[in-house]
């Protein structure tokens, strides 16, 4: 991931070299409503800041064309998550739209075009159609109507692997190197020379779907509870740490008896079981010299995080949820019924109005000599594929890579700084715990690509308290490895 106190840099003069910028694009401003660029420049002129990267931009004139992306909608959502990557009608204060706002207008400006948003149900379904079927169905019928299609990853990947997206690596003006690209999903989801799916800035909500633990200050206190950002700073933030600092907070705080959700726990693992396993260092799938993936799955390391793993989460001090959707998370933890929370990093925000202080950490390594903090990004996330029968590659190259180089200015930073960083993370320490997050993702093909055939058995079988890791994989190795055969001779056949 990019360095993180570059993007500082670059949030802090952005709004100085806004009118730099779009004279440079060769445009005028295109809102009056932009203002405060002189103040918020006042405000930080004193502060060193690195320069800024510059992308290869041609000049273009598209003459008023229509840039179609289509994505899921925001009806499983308590907030806007998927369109607020893509549209903003309007500058309102809020920083995330409002970058969003400024990107569009820029780019719009810059090439003549006119961006719109089609959202769709997330699966197809009682009459409506999901993004990844409505491609296919243009595509078969000898439509062009998307430009761009955001897909949930696993989705994503069916589709791709049938042959309906395009080569990123042959795509002209993009430039995958940039760091507004993500390097892990380009390394990671590529086989050889293709790759179907990529993930640039214009996506930013990716970072939601990575993995995160929260804890509570005031119990931290009361429990006496050593310097959580210490221990990560130091390497000492591991699996065994976590259970030793949980394995003694089960407290039945009604006299029930029976210890349930209005209890006391060490930790509250709402989802997320499967991220141990990327946590430890694990990997479904690893690329051989030419780029091709291969099952490596089971491996020692892998049985000792399972086993870990199953300790941690299979005990009296943890109150498990399945699934990180579960609407019993945030009160639970928000009433201190808990010291630490296993979440996503998009829940941060609806623990806003929570009274007790709260921290932020990455997952724990397996082991102290591990070289980074890991998580992998859900499959909820939204992948970025081009439709193969786009007519103008040169024309959508060129719009992505602007999009991309003006979310890194505006979108990245307003996420980071200012709706995690400032607005929803209690503390300076929590910024430091959420560059480690962003920088450790991890985009593992054999994750995208399984169809639900052997990646998802560590977290399912730890949820169900079934210890038999060994023999699970290796009743699954053949069907696993068939399954990849079928995926590796598709993209084989893929011009």
């Amino acid at each position: 991931m990019k360095n993180v106190k570059k993007i500082v840099g670059i949030f802090i003069i952005t709004a100085m070299a806004l009118l730099i910028l779009i004279s440079c694009a060769q445009s005028n401003t295109p809102n009056d409503n932009r203002g405060d660029a002189d103040n918020n420049a006042t405000e930080t002129e004193n502060i060193e800041v690195e320069e800024v990267l510059q992308a290869n931009l041609p000049a273009a004139d598209y003459d008023g064309y229509e840039f179609v992306v289509i994505s899921r909608n925001d009806d499983w959502h308590t907030y806007p998550l998927h369109s607020r990557d893509i549209i903003a009608e309007v500058e309102m204060g809020e920083p995330i739209n409002d970058a969003v706002y400024r990107r569009n207008a820029i780019v719009e400006e810059m090439y003549n075009i006119k961006i719109r948003m089609i959202g769709m149900p997330e699966t197809s379904g009682e009459g409506e159609m999901g993004p990844n079927n409505a491609l296919i169905r243009a595509v078969n019928a000898g439509d062009y109507l998307y430009d761009l299609v955001m897909v949930h990853e696993i989705n994503g990947g069916t589709t791709a692997q049938q042959g309906f997206f395009y080569n990123w690596f042959n795509v002209p003006v993009i430039d995958l190197d940039m760091p507004w690209w993500a390097k892990g999903a380009t390394e990671g989801l590529s086989v050889e020379n293709k790759l179907f799916l990529a993930l640039s800035d214009f996506s930013v909500s990716s970072n939601d779907h990575c993995y995160t633990v929260l804890f509570n200050k005031q119990l931290q206190a009361e429990f006496q509870i050593e310097n959580l950002y210490e221990l990560v700073r130091t390497n000492q933030w591991t699996f065994d740490k976590m259970y030793e600092i949980i394995k003694d907070i089960s407290v039945d705080l009604t006299g029930s008896g029976t210890m349930g959700e209005d209890d006391l726990y060490g930790l509250i693992a709402g989802g997320g079981q499967l991220n141990f396993f990327t946590a430890g260092d694990n990997y479904v799938t690893k690329k051989d010299q030419h780029n091709r993936p291969y099952i490596d799955m089971p491996t020692e390391r892998m049985i000792t995080t399972f086993e870990k793993a199953f300790q941690i989460i299979n005990g009296p001090y943890t109150y498990s949820f399945p699934s990180w959707i579960d609407e019993g998370i945030v009160p639970m933890f928000s009433n201190n019924k808990s010291l630490l929370l296993t979440t996503q990093v998009g829940i941060i925000q609806q623990l806003r109005n929570m009274d007790v202080d709260f921290g932020v950490l990455p997952y724990p390594k397996l082991d102290s000599s591990q070289e980074k903090y890991l998580n992998y990004v859900d499959g909820h996330a939204q992948l970025m594929g081009i439709p193969v029968n786009a007519p103008n590659l040169e024309r959508t190259g060129t719009i992505l890579e602007a999009l991309s180089y003006y979310a890194y200015l505006y979108q990245v930073p307003a996420y980071y700084e200012v709706n995690l960083k400032t607005k929803h993370a209690r503390d300076e320490e929590s910024s430091e715990m959420l560059d480690h997050i962003f920088d450790g993702r991890v985009f593992d093909f054999g994750y995208v690509y399984d169809n639900w055939v052997i990646a998802f058995d560590f977290g399912n079988l730890i949820n169900d308290k079934n210890p038999n890791f060994v023999s699970r994989i290796e009743s699954r190795l053949n069907a696993a490895e068939r399954n990849l055969e079928k995926i590796l001779a598709a993209y084989d056949s893929i011009d």
